[in-house]
């Protein structure tokens, strides 16, 4: 039988994985807001630990499984630790995507003033934490007013997307700006997709 005490150190070390990406994600929006090349630099190159940590798991995950071969609720901990492993390295390649290109914008005069895509990644960063709240807790209640959240989150995407077409349609000198905040907030919709996946892990009680 499998210690309960594996079981608490793997779940511990993907929270610690979970941690490393939220703060990769806030920075990335933080650089992005405040034109920070310094730290959009740092999350780009911070990134390569959030990979180191995935793999660790993953490979942890699948040795816990072939020494010890967990049932029931320790096999279930361990497989959605191994998937959620991978949305967060998901997560963390967003996060250095939206840095790349915060690099190549302030490089450049500002577009427009950012008034939606905060707000987007603000809704997605209360996403990010509520979804590791469900694999910490167990608690998939969190996932209707996740849903919820999300939605609002497309909303504002198709909102952004418009308003940027708009922008290049005024000028050819926009379009570089334009497309680039586009696939920011291609990124930041992105991030609030993998979030409802972890949460839907446990939407039907799958630690029980």
């Amino acid at each position: 039988m499998i210690p309960l005490s594996v079981v608490e150190e793997y779940k511990e070390n993907l929270m610690k994985m979970s941690i490393l990406v939220t703060d990769l994600f806030d920075k990335s929006v933080y650089a992005l807001i405040n034109r920070d090349l310094d730290i959009a630099k740092k999350v780009i190159a911070d990134d390569k630990l959030a990979d180191e940590m995935r793999n660790a798991i993953v490979e942890k995950g699948t040795l816990i499984i072939g020494e010890y071969a967990p049932i029931g609720r320790f096999l279930v901990e361990i497989r959605n630790g191994i998937l959620i492993a991978n949305f967060l390295e998901m997560i963390g390649d967003d996060s250095k995507k939206i840095s790349y290109q915060t690099i190549e914008l302030i490089k450049e005069p500002m577009l427009k003033p950012l008034i939606d895509l905060p707000k987007m990644a603000k809704i997605t960063e209360d996403l990010l934490r509520k979804s590791m709240s469900t694999y910490s807790g167990g608690d998939g209640k969190v996932l209707d007013e996740m849903v919820e959240s999300e939605n609002e989150v497309d909303r504002i995407y198709e909102m952004v997307e418009d308003e940027l077409k708009l922008y290049m349609m005024e000028s050819p000198k926009n379009v570089s700006r334009a497309l680039r905040l586009i696939m920011i907030s291609q990124r930041i919709e992105e991030i609030a997709d993998l979030c409802l996946k972890i949460a839907s892990l446990y939407s039907t009680g799958g630690n029980s």
